[in-house]
């Protein structure tokens, strides 16, 4: 009785060090999403809210599988990046990053 407990326990150790090695990385990565402004996450929902008014209107097959994708996709973007979305960087910085963005 006394070796199937230790048997038992030692088992036990070993899926708790899986379950440690499984979650660790997925706990990181689910923290390190960089988040977005708070006018970017508005701008996302604000395309989800035309994208779910579309879908209330009449479609072709080929158009609701496609706005159901951008839907569920928008929906996993504004999850990962919008859950404390940071303040906007007052207008002079704006101005300052378009300016070191390359021109197309």
């Amino acid at each position: 009785m006394l070796r199937f407990e230790r048997v038992r326990g030692q088992w036990v150790d070993e899926m708790q060090r899986w379950l440690i090695l499984i979650l660790t990385p997925v706990a990181f990565a689910v923290t390190a999403a960089p988040q977005f402004s708070q006018s970017e996450c508005q701008k996302l929902n604000d395309e989800r809210r035309e994208v779910r008014k579309q879908l209330r209107q009449p479609y072709t097959k080929e158009q609701g599988a496609a706005l159901r994708a951008k839907e569920k996709d928008l929906l996993r973007v504004l999850t990962l990046h919008c859950k404390q979305p940071v303040n906007d960087p007052p207008a002079l910085v704006k101005r300052y990053q378009q300016a070191l963005q390359p021109l197309p």
